[in-house]
Order: C-alpha cells, then structure tokens, then sequence
C-alpha cells in the first residue's frame, strides 16, 4: 500500500484499474480510492482524460481544470497506450493482480481493444468489471454522447419545471453524471461481496440513462398511472409533479424556497384566506386544465406576498410554523455558513500549495480519520506502479523510448 491511499479503510488491499474520463467513472473510482482502495487512474498519451483540459467556468488549479483536480484524488496516475499492443500487454499483465476494472468506453470499444469483460475475466476470474454507458449497450441511441445536459433532455425531465411558454428547465448540475457514478459503485462492493463467496467476479454494467430513469422513478410511474397528466402553466414551477405552493419565490431581499406546506398554515401565517379557499376547492384530477389554473393561482397568491419582506423574515415566521421552507443561498452564503464547514477539506497539491474541495460524503467512524491526497499530476506514478507490476528498470526505459507510457516520475 502506498501513501498516496487512505490509510485505512473497508477497501484497503483491493486495487482498481480505473480506465474512465469526465465525471461518472472518475467520481466511482473516488469513492472507491476514499474507502482504501489502491486506484491506479489509467490515461492515455497526448493529454489523457480530456477534464484535465476542459475547466468549469475557466477555472484552473496547479495547471489542471478543478473539475479534475475534485474527481481524481486518492489515486494514482499511469499514463499508457492502450492503443498499441504492447500497452494492452501491459495492462493484461497488470489485470492478473486487480481486483476491480472500471471504464467508461463508448459500447464496443472495450471489445475493439480486446479489454472486454469476456476478455479480461479470462485471465482473471475473480475481477470485478464495471461498466457506464451512455444509453446502454443496444439501441438507436447507444452511440450518442452520454452528456448530462442531453440525457436530462432526452428523458423529459427537463419539461418537468418551468412555464408552458418558457424553455425547459434542466438541472444546472451534473446529476445524471453523479448518480450513475453512484449506482456503478454499488454495484462493484455488491460483486465484491457475491466475490468473497464464490470466488468469482461478475461485470457491472450502469448506463447514464438507466441513472436519470431511476431518479425520476416517481415521476413516471405517476406519468404512466395518469389519466391525465399534469401539465406546465403560466406560473414558473420547479415541478409538476410537486404540489403547490412547491417551488422558489422572489422576496423583498433574496429567494425562499417552499417545499411542503399546508395552505390552511400558510393562509393563516401570511393573512392570505384565498389559500384555504383554493385547498377546499381543489378541482378533480383528471381536470388538467383546471387543475393547471389552480396550480398557478397558488404560485401566484403566495409569489405576490413574499415579494414585501426579505426571505430570512419569511424563513423566521414559517419555519417554526412546520412549513417546509429555506431561505436560498448562494455559494458564497452557504459555503460561510457554519453548517458548511465539516463538508469541506483543503489539500496540499503537489506542485505546492492547496486547495479547498468537497469532502468525501462517506465516513466510517471504526476506522479513523480518512488520508486524502490531491488528484494526481499526468504521469506521475507510472514508473511506480509497473515496478509494483514486476516491470525491470530497462523495461521500463523501453517503454517511455517507445510512447507507450509516459513517465514524470523518477
């Protein structure tokens, strides 16, 4: 085990060859290398994962795009020519002692590179192969982008907030990435664990799409059980799917949040009678019109309210009241927040100073303080991990002289 991996954790002693890009294949392997395991990040010559190059907002660390820098710590990194024979000798060498594989290939490209599961698991038999996709292995789509943006679009989710004459209304995050990244983790421990009885590993497969289906589950299951489905009105909504008077408001000073309330509470708490009127008279569900009319005229009621006295006084009156509510903050509000804190941690990099990130959401308490090390520099561990491999100086010197890796280390 080295320094660059927690130094304990339920994963210590596992290593995983990690063959992804972008977020969802790199924010698994994370959380994998949080829990202990020995993450190897396996990237290709001339630049590797393309995040290292593509900052958010145009923002850089240490000559790395901070959307790497916060999807790569804990690992290490070997920069290998998957594309030339002797890289793919390589890693089949390096998958006879792994335990996990996780890449995010578009379909076929495993298989084109002869690093498929039915490949690799014929050399070893007991690892544990995951696999994201964009919209699975099969179908029309299966060769599109797998970007969250599109798969928000694609599925509907996008047209389930906003107005009916105003633009879909997608989620600014990258939630599909997250949540599949999550999913793909699951099911790696889960082989894991069906590994320690039969001795066996098994592949993992997650697609992007099967990620942004599980989380609007509700949704459509309602979609699919309505006679009428609800649709968007006149009044912005966060969600159809929602109740009113769910969503954001405009206040006198910043935003509030509502998210359930009972409008008898509310009419009361904000001297709006119309509110318990408008619950008494609720129209049957298979009206959408009418029901689309009784959805807005609660936005609107309650909208032209909170528009006369700041969100924090609304959040002081209501909150003690049971109403499921917020004020809205920003990054630079939440983030000074007292809350906030034990959420972040700051790492020294190694091209020298430090930076602050997210901290890992998962912690085990049995085992200690997590070790967390910075995102790897590009190369910088590959003449450490093959002489861990059983790779010979002059070996190794081959390598770099051919490209088929690329070595910063010493």
């Amino acid at each position: 085990m080295t320094e660059n991996n927690v130094e304990k954790g339920p994963l210590t002693g596992l290593r995983v060859l990690d063959l992804t890009i972008a977020m969802a294949g790199p924010l698994c392997t994370q959380r994998l290398a949080e829990m202990g395991a020995d993450v190897i990040k396996i990237e290709a010559p001339g630049g590797g994962d393309f995040a290292r190059h593509a900052p958010m907002a145009g923002v850089t660390r240490f000559g790395d795009a901070t959307c790497f820098v916060t999807l790569n710590r804990n690992k290490r990194s070997l920069v290998l020519d998957l594309k030339s024979e002797e890289g793919r000798d390589v890693l089949n060498k390096m998958v006879l002692g792994a335990d996990v594989l996780v890449q995010n290939y578009r379909p076929h490209v495993a298989k084109k590179l002869g690093i498929d599961y039915e490949s690799l698991s014929a050399r070893n038999p007991r690892l544990v192969y995951g696999s994201i996709t964009g919209y699975g292995d099969e179908g029309p789509m299966k060769d599109r982008p797998g970007q969250d943006l599109l798969l928000q679009s694609f599925t509907g989710l996008a047209f389930n907030g906003g107005t009916a004459d105003g633009l879909p209304a997608a989620s600014p995050l990258y939630m599909v990435d997250v949540t599949a990244s999550h999913m793909v983790c699951e099911g790696v421990l889960a082989a894991l664990v069906a590994r320690g009885v039969s001795g066996r590993g098994q592949e993992v497969k997650v697609s992007m799409m099967g990620a942004i289906m599980e989380m609007q589950c509700q949704e459509v299951t309602s979609f699919l059980a309505a006679d009428a489905p609800p649709v968007r009105g006149t009044q912005p909504q966060v969600s159809i799917y929602q109740e009113p008077p769910y969503g954001l408001y405009k206040c006198g000073e910043g935003f509030f949040a509502i998210a359930q309330a009972d409008l008898d509470v509310l009419a009361r708490a904000l001297d709006l009678p119309a509110l318990s009127t408008l619950k008494a008279t609720r129209p049957p569900q298979g009206d959408v019109a009418a029901l689309t009319t009784w959805r807005d005229e609660i936005v609107g009621t309650v909208a032209a309210k909170l528009v006369h006295a700041p969100a924090a006084e609304w959040d002081a009156l209501l909150s003690p009241l049971g109403v499921w509510c917020m004020v809205a903050n920003d990054y630079a509000s939440f983030l000074a927040h007292p809350q906030a804190r034990e959420m972040l941690i700051e790492l020294d990099h190694p091209k020298g100073g430090t930076y602050t990130t997210v901290a890992p959401g998962i912690r085990f308490p049995a085992v200690g303080p997590q070790k967390m090390t910075s995102a790897p520099a590009y190369g910088a561990h590959s003449r450490e991990i093959l002489r861990s491999e059983g790779f010979g100086e002059v070996q190794i010197d081959g390598l770099v002289a051919r490209g088929t890796i690329v070595a910063l280390d010493a």
